[in-house]
């Protein structure tokens, strides 16, 4: 391992030539110089210096290390000036995790903001689910996960992580465009929906929990006629007529899908968006950016279809 100070130290040595001339250009005493210059003398493997009387010869291979002195000089140079800007937030590199929607409708609107606002900083995306988000934070896998409120996400007040609320997402009826509901503006969960079939994904996901958490409140268990965990296959059964879905606002945002409509229901499920980081650690500017796109994504329309072909 080569010391970088005593670099500078054979650097200095063979622009000045003495130990004084040496000691002055490094700001520090002779004493110094000569007590660093005697330890390489002594270095066991390839002797930078040779002694000679009460002076200090520069090796050959200490001069071939010097070859490479300006390039390390220069690395050291830019390394400490990014150092520097990430002390002031300019400059950063993250690892950042969220689940499938959240990654389409928050963090790549977020990170095409921060390409413009924040260029220092660089990112790497990993699609990671509420399950996985936490352990993948706390080994250092990731920086920053985007995960929701389910009961994986770690005990509130553990020491390890910090938490930060990023927005409470909504769930939408999704109704086939012939649908007698489809005209109204506004739905009841319990009033309008409780007799549907119904669309939604297997007990133990996140979309489910949340579900069953709202009908139970609202006094009603959905019967659930088809059984997916793809979003593109809930929109397909919907728009075959076969039964209707609440599902979580960003699931349904920029989709293209005809013949169905989205419809805002009272009393509805909801879940809360959560950017996970380890403690002491800081989500900025990711977690500002990641804010502002949640403001942005969009509500179900008040007009009589959402959307029609």
């Amino acid at each position: 391992m080569i010391d970088v100070r005593r670099l500078q130290l054979l650097h200095a040595l063979a622009h000045h030539h003495t130990v004084a001339a040496t000691a002055e250009a490094l700001s520090v005493t002779p004493s110094a110089v000569s007590q660093q210059l005697a330890a390489l003398a002594k270095e066991p493997g390839v002797p930078l210096v040779e002694r000679q009387g009460r002076r200090f010869i520069l090796t050959g291979a200490a001069r071939v290390l010097l070859e490479r002195a300006p390039a390390i000089f220069a690395e050291m140079e830019r390394a400490g000036a990014d150092l520097a800007a990430y002390a002031e937030g300019d400059r950063g590199v993250v690892r950042v995790g969220s689940f499938s929607t959240g990654i389409s409708d928050l963090i790549a609107p977020a990170l095409a903001r921060l390409r413009v606002s924040h260029p220092g900083w660089s990112f790497e995306v990993v699609q990671a689910e509420p399950e996985q988000s936490a352990e993948m934070v706390r080994s250092g896998r990731l920086d920053v996960a985007l995960t929701m409120s389910t009961g994986h996400l770690p005990a509130a007040g553990d020491p390890d992580f910090r938490t930060d609320s990023v927005m409470v997402e909504l769930f939408d009826a999704i109704l086939p465009y012939q649908h007698p509901l489809a005209t109204r503006n506004g739905l009841h969960l319990s009033e309008d929906l409780a007799a549907e079939d119904w669309i939604m994904s297997a007990p133990g996901t996140a979309w489910h929990e949340c579900v069953t958490a709202a009908t139970s409140q609202a006094g009603f268990q959905p019967r659930v006629v088809h059984t997916v965990d793809d979003f593109s296959a809930v929109f397909a059964l919907v728009q075959a007529g076969l039964g209707i879905a609440l599902m979580p606002r960003l699931a349904w945002t920029g989709i293209n899908t005809p013949q169905i409509v989205v419809r805002g229901v009272r009393d509805t499920a909801r879940r809360h968006i959560i950017a996970l980081s380890r403690a002491g650690s800081t989500p900025e500017p990711l977690l500002t950016a990641v804010r502002e796109a949640a403001s942005k994504v969009p509500v179900p329309s008040v007009g009589p279809f959402a959307i029609a072909g």
